[in-house]
Order: C-alpha cells, then structure tokens, then sequence
C-alpha cells in the first residue's frame, strides 16, 4: 500500500493541467458545473415532491367530492342478503363515481362498505367493474384507515396495480361505515416525473453548454493576451528595443509596466555593451559549460546566425555536422588563447574567412566565467587578394604565353611547309601516313598556340546585333556529329520571343562549343543535353545547358574556370577560363551547379545592351 500511494500521487501529478489557459478551464468548469448540478438536483427533487404532492392533493379532492356525493346511501337497503345488496348499492352509486372520475383523467376511484366487508364501485366502472363484492386483503392499508379513522396515503401494489392510493374513513354518526380512495397508476406519475426530470436535464444541458462556450472563448481570448506576452518578453530577453503592445484591462497594465521597465533597462545599459553593440567586428562569449551568453549584431551579420538562434544554447551543437575546431572552445576549455588566428568558419551559409582573437573571462577572484572571441570578416579582403594576384599571375603568364607562341609558331610554319612538300613527293603508304600524322599533331599545336595567344592578348570587340538563339542552332550543327547523335539526346527548349542583343557573335559561338564539347564528354554512354533560353527582367537573356553525365565533384568546381587546370590527358584547362572572360567581358555572368554522378548546368546571363570596350 505504501508503494502504491506515490505511483498513484505521481499519476495524479500528471493528470492535473499545466497550462494557466487549462487550469483556468478546469476551475471555471468545476465552478459553474458543480452548483449548476447542485441546483439542477435540488430542482428536480424539489419538482418530484411538489408532483407528489399535486397528486396527492387531486385524490384526496376526488375522495371528497365521492363522500360528499355518497350521503347517507350506505343505509339503503338493509334487508336485502349480502350479495343483492352489494348489487343494488353498485347500481345506485356507480353512475356517482364513474360522473366524478369522469373528470379526472387516469384516476380510479370507489367506495368499500365496512360492513358488507367488500367493494361497492369502482369506477371507471367500465375497467374495473369486476372488481365490485371483492373483498381487500388482511393486509390492505384499508384496513388501518378504518380501523383508527385517519386518511392515508399509500403506494404500492394493490388492487388496480401499482398506484398511489389515497384513502378517507367513511363517517357517519360516528362510526366508520368503511372507506373512500381515489387512486392512480404508479407508471403516468413516473412518466410525468420523467418528462419533468428530462426538461430539468435539458435545461441544465444547455446552461452547462453555453457557460462552457462562454468559459473557452474568454479563457482563449485571455490565453492568447498570455501568449502575446510571453512571446514578446521572449523577444525582450534577446532584444530591449521590442515593446509589448497595447492591450485592454489587467492585461494592458502588465504590458505598460514591461514596457516601462525595459525602457529603463535600455537608458541604464552600460557604456561597455552599447561599445559591443557598436563594434564592427562580431563579438561572442561563452559561459563556463560552453553556452552561449552573448553575440553582438556584427556577429550576427558575419555568421549569419541571428542571436535567437543561438542564445542559452551549446555553442558545440553549430558545429555538430562540420569538422571544424571552434577557437573559443578551445580557449574555454583548454586554455589556449589565440591573436588574430586566420581560420576558414562554417557560416550558417557560407564559409567565411575570418580572423579571431580569444580570451578567457574572469572574475575579480581570478575564477573562470567562460571565453570570448573577437572576430573580423577577412572574406571580401581575401577574394580582392586572390583576385588581384591572379590578374598579376595572368599577366605575367600572357606575356609570358605570347613570347613563347610565337617563338614555337615560326618553327611550326617551317616543319608544317617542309613536311607539306615531303608527303607531296611522297609515295610510300606508311611515310604518307607518317606526313599525314605530322601534320595533324602541327595543327594541334597551332590550335593550343592560338588559345593562348587568346588568352593572353585583348582584342578589340565586334559588337553587333546576334540573336542567341540563331547561335545556338550553329553551334550545334558544329557539335553534332553521327558519333554523338548515337548516344547523345538534344533536347532545345528555345524562347523563340527573344529579341537580338549587343555581342560578338563568333566569341558566344566559342563559349558555348566549350561547354556543350565538355558536355558530351562528360557522358560516358547514352544520355541527354538539354538547352534552353528565356528572357530575364532588367533586359537580360539567359542560356541554359544541362546533360546528365558523370558530373563535377565539389573540390573541383570551385577551380573548372582556372587557366590551365583540367582532368582531361589532352586536354589545355583553357577552354572554360577563356569563356569566363569572354561572358565576362559581355558585361555577363557564368553559373556552375554540379553534383557527382547528377550531371551538370551551365547558366550563361547575358545583357541586351553592351558598353563598348575590350572582349579579350
């Protein structure tokens, strides 16, 4: 038993309600249902005893108006024997009783001669007429009303049945020449009592339904001014410049007094956290479990995590699905300090290059409080250096790649001219073929020459009116071949609606037989090429070319637009670089998205109009 109460203390514990809007529903429901149901009891108690009564009041008005009707009729015929004189007393008062019952519909009522020791009438004396000359039981309550005089009301089962019976002693010179009773079934007094008792139900029902209604639209209304609250001091708690709004009532006051007391909180800031505040390098600490107590609004801006999202948590957890070392955990939990430490941070999306600089926080005890870190976004620094060391690299190597090119094509113009005229005069097969192979390998060399002479050297534009989608269809007929038909679906979805735009159409014409070449061999077997337009807002056209080939895995496609890098044996790395510049230089922009195994997009963005300049 002692084991049992607290499991059944612990149940009960979870049973009750936790919330203040289901408290308050529980308690105005027990309020209103309990004295509701009280009174609904007391009604219906009250109303059956006063329908008793009622009923007891007609029967004994009917027995009245039976013995004021019967007279003095007990003393006729006296000589007669028993049996005649029942017969000839029935005649001369059933029509009595049958006028009285007549008017009271479902009572029964007659006479009982004490004497003759048997019942006289008993009407509806069309029903009950069989009865008369019977003679009651020993133990009738008749009995007792004759024998000490005094009416009586009983209710059970009698002669008629289940009834109540009211009954009154026939007096007449004082003696008691028997008795009157006026009765009525058990079964109409329950059925009335129930049509009563259903209309009490019903009304209570109604009652208990309406208050229930009224009692949750206000506990909601009052609920959800609770909410507002709450959810506006959650917002308080990260920010004191939010303020509750305005509300009617008790409820309104709350709000004012917040709002008051978070203006305070605001003018009694320190100068220390409106300089955090401030700051244009991020901020944020930690406590000594390693949750986040702090971050400032540049923090916010450089990681991209709003304060909400990280406030009261476990700083481990951003970092939960990275394999990153965050420098402040460190600093919190191995004591190591870092300045101006240069590390590659996991954003909430992006990878952003920062610098940072930790330190543990103490207390004037010398105790450890937690970690902050104090962090610059180097990102854009970073791009703007790789950028501009790039340009310097591609520079050098222009110059570099064009001395060279034309130092190697001199030399090429003489074997290509001598060979030309050894395969002329030639009439070996194998040293023809031989001629043929020299000449072919010369020609590739020509070809990458020319692409880095492109690469290196500007050249003045050719800017007219194209239309993309007339370039396209060129450059395809170039790619198509019966080899690649076989294996290669194009699927052309072109906006025929597109109008011409300013650009050289031979250099589109190059950046698109790189991508859709690099395309088809990306399929290994039978694929698809799908290639779109469609006009932009703000007078752009855009090209879209997606396969369905082997894809280009992440470490790579952050370098597919590097002169000079390429997976391919034969391949230069300039093709993709060189289209980048040209889009570039159109005033464009190229897009890569790329999965492994997924295929690849290249979405080209052109402007309709170009300022005049250099292409290359």
């Amino acid at each position: 038993m002692k084991a049992f109460l607290p499991g059944l203390h612990a149940l009960i514990q979870q049973r009750l309600p936790h919330t203040l809007r289901s408290k308050m529903i529980v308690l105005a429901i027990i309020m209103v249902s309990l004295p509701t149901l009280i009174i609904g009891y007391l009604v219906e108690t009250e109303g059956r005893e006063a329908l008793l009564q009622e009923k007891k009041a007609k029967l004994f008005a009917v027995t009245s108006l039976l013995d004021n009707a019967l007279g003095d009729s007990f003393s006729l015929y006296p000589d007669l024997p028993r049996e005649q004189r029942i017969k000839a007393l029935n005649q001369h008062l059933a029509p009595v009783t049958d006028e009285i019952t007549r008017a009271f519909s479902g009572v029964g009522a007659g006479y009982y001669n004490q004497h003759l020791d048997a019942i006289i009438t008993y009407a509806p004396q069309q029903q009950y007429g069989n009865a008369v000359g019977i003679s009651i039981n020993a133990d009738h309550p008749g009995h007792e009303v004759m024998a000490n005089g005094k009416p009586l009301v009983s209710s059970g089962s009698q002669v008629r049945g289940n009834i109540m019976n009211a009954m009154i002693p026939i007096k007449r010179d004082n003696q008691i020449l028997g008795y009157i009773w006026a009765n009525e079934l058990s079964n109409d007094i329950d059925r009335q009592a129930l049509s009563m008792d259903l209309k009490i139900i019903l009304v209570i029902s109604i009652g208990l339904l309406l208050s229930l209604g009224l009692i949750v639209v206000f506990s909601r209304r009052f609920a959800s001014d609770i909410d507002v609250i709450k959810s506006s001091l959650t917002n308080l708690s990260l920010n004191l410049n939010s303020d509750l709004p305005a509300m009617q009532g008790e409820m309104g006051e709350i709000s004012d007094s917040v709002n008051a007391l978070s203006r305070a909180l605001r003018e009694t800031k320190t100068l220390n956290e409106l300089i955090l505040e401030s700051a244009a390098d991020g901020v944020i600490s930690v406590d000594i479990h390693g949750c986040v107590t702090m971050i400032n609004p540049a923090g916010e801006l450089i990681t991209g995590y709003s304060r909400k999202e990280l406030m009261g948590k476990p700083y481990a957890e951003v970092f939960e699905k990275v394999d990153f070392n965050s420098p402040v955990l460190d600093t919190l939990f191995r004591g190591i300090e870092h300045v101006a430490l240069e590390i590659d941070y996991p954003g909430k999306t992006r990878t952003i290059q920062l610098s940072i600089s930790t330190s543990q926080l103490r207390n004037a005890q010398g105790d450890t409080l937690g970690a902050l870190a104090i962090f610059t976004d180097l990102t854009a620094k970073k791009d703007v250096q790789r950028r501009i060391e790039q340009a310097e690299r591609l520079a050098t190597l222009g110059e570099l790649m064009a001395g060279v090119a034309h130092e190697v094509r001199n030399p090429l113009t003489a074997i290509s001219g001598f060979v030309q005229i050894l395969k002329d005069s030639e009439k070996d097969p194998q040293r023809l073929e031989y001629t043929h192979i020299i000449l072919k390998e010369v020609q590739s060399i020509n070809r990458v020459i020319q692409q880095l002479l492109d690469f290196s050297r500007p050249r003045i534009g050719r800017y007219h009116q194209v239309n993309l989608n007339q370039i396209l269809r060129e450059s395809l007929i170039l790619v198509k071949t019966k080899g690649v038909q076989a294996r290669v679906d194009f699927h052309l979805h072109l906006d025929e609606g597109l109008s011409d735009i300013e650009a050289d159409g031979e250099l589109l014409k190059q950046v698109l037989l790189n991508i859709l070449i690099n395309a088809v061999q990306s399929i290994a077997a039978r694929g698809e090429i799908t290639i779109a337009t469609q006009a932009l807002e703000e007078n752009r056209q855009q090209i879209t070319i997606q396969d369905n080939g082997c894809g280009i895995a992440d470490d790579i496609k952050s370098k597919v637009f590097d002169p000079f890098y390429t997976t391919k044996p034969s391949g230069t790395g300039l093709g993709l670089s060189i289209s980048q510049r040209i889009v570039t230089a159109h005033d464009g922009e190229i897009k890569l998205a790329s999965q492994p195994n997924n295929g690849t997009t290249f979405t080209i963005i052109l402007p309709v109009k170009h300022d005049a300049g250099d292409l290359l």
